[in-house]
């Protein structure tokens, strides 16, 4: 009968996860120094997969392509050209859609804003949003933009 008391507090103590150490969130990627536009940005991890972005800078022009993942894997994604001003990022993607958002742009951080113009949403799944979103410049050569991989898995900034 004792024992048979004892086995809900048993049962319960081997569930404690105390003994296992607390999950740390994904630490943000440090940035890489650059001249220019020209790299792989990334933001930290939140699941699966990895928010990216790739800016490569020819001719005087900058095309950028990324891919900024949101809850239960849906996604923004987009590409066209960015112009970097004393202001910041100027990005205009290149679609259906027109879709102008004005980042921030430091020391290798992208920044978007918390707003985002209403049209942007078209670039973006149901349960994604660009607003806020961090990319950090982790490689500042074409050959690290070229890294970068779209939905699925493709090179993102290839030919451009």
């Amino acid at each position: 009968m004792k024992i048979v008391a004892l086995l809900p507090l048993t049962l319960l103590a081997a569930c404690s996860d105390a003994g296992e150490p607390a999950k740390q969130p994904a630490e943000a990627p440090k940035a890489v120094a650059g001249r220019g536009l020209t790299g792989l940005y990334e933001a930290a991890a939140t699941g699966a997969a990895k928010s990216q972005m790739c800016v490569i800078e020819r001719d005087g022009e900058a095309q950028f392509g990324f891919v900024i993942w949101g809850a239960n894997a849906h996604s923004c994604s987009g590409t066209g050209t960015a112009t970097q001003s004393d202001a910041g990022l100027k990005l205009a993607m290149a679609g259906d859609s027109e879709c102008t958002i004005d980042a921030s742009f430091a020391d290798g951080v992208v920044t978007f804003p918390a707003a985002i113009p209403d049209g942007c949403a078209y670039y973006c799944g149901a349960r994604a949003k660009m607003n806020g979103t961090t990319l950090t410049r982790v490689g500042n050569a074409e050959a690290d933009a070229l890294k970068a991989t779209d939905l699925v898995g493709d090179p993102l900034c290839q030919g451009m």
